[in-house]
């Protein structure tokens, strides 16, 4: 576990408010349109469109907090089901204002993303209508970290054989959002490094490691 005092956290801080500052001056701009044109010749059949769409909908914050509750109704991991809920809210609510702040506008509409079922649609990358029209950070990138790094915690408590495996779904989710051309490739960089901060934040002021215990509850009073 990676705390707020390590080198490592500050670190990730660090580039993520660079990163920031790139985007916002637009320094980065030619980088992400060159990749994003560079992208869009890439043109796969209809079936791997779907499984995309799927895998990007991993990061749905509806998603996250049902898996938030799921956890936080198991007794063993219930600390950690509540602590990846308010860092899924948290991130939610800093996205949504952080992206008219930064201004970098969504990536242009393309045909990539298959007609959906009826009743099924990706969720959007923002709560407040006012920042919807903007792409950086990735919130869905953000939340889909924050669940990789506090549930993998969890389940590195149990077995370390086991606790890397979901870092397997950052990187899926982002390039499913890229190759569908929901966010620039800066947009993705910027929400991992946002939602480590933010996890790595709540997890130590909060003691993830710790869990709830009934029965030191008992000896307090």
């Amino acid at each position: 576990m990676i705390h707020i005092r390590s080198f490592q956290f500050i670190a990730i801080l660090l580039a993520f408010i660079v990163l920031s500052v790139l985007v916002h001056f637009h320094f980065l701009s030619s980088m992400d349109s060159f990749i994003f044109n560079s992208i869009s010749v890439f043109n796969p059949d209809q079936s791997l469109l779907y499984t995309f769409v799927v895998i990007s909908s991993f990061g749905e914050v509806v998603n996250l907090i049902l898996v938030a509750i799921i956890l936080t109704i198991i007794r063993r991991t219930r600390k950690g089901g509540m602590i990846l809920m308010i860092t899924i809210m948290t991130l939610a609510i800093l996205v949504s204002y952080m992206k008219p702040l930064i201004a970098q506008p969504n990536p242009p509409e393309t045909q990539r993303i298959p007609n959906l079922p009826k009743g099924f649609q990706l969720e959007s990358d923002s709560l407040l209508t006012e920042a919807r029209s903007f792409s950086y950070p990735s919130n869905h990138t953000a939340v889909i970290t924050s669940l990789a790094y506090i549930v993998g915690i969890i389940v590195q408590l149990k077995s370390k054989k086991y606790g890397q495996v979901l870092w397997i779904l950052p990187p899926m989710l982002m390039l499913s959002n890229l190759l569908l051309g929901l966010n620039y490739l800066s947009d993705l960089f910027g929400g991992l490094l946002l939602g480590l901060v933010i996890s790595i934040t709540l997890s130590t002021i909060l003691k993830l490691e710790i869990p709830f215990t009934i029965n030191k509850l008992k000896n307090t009073r």
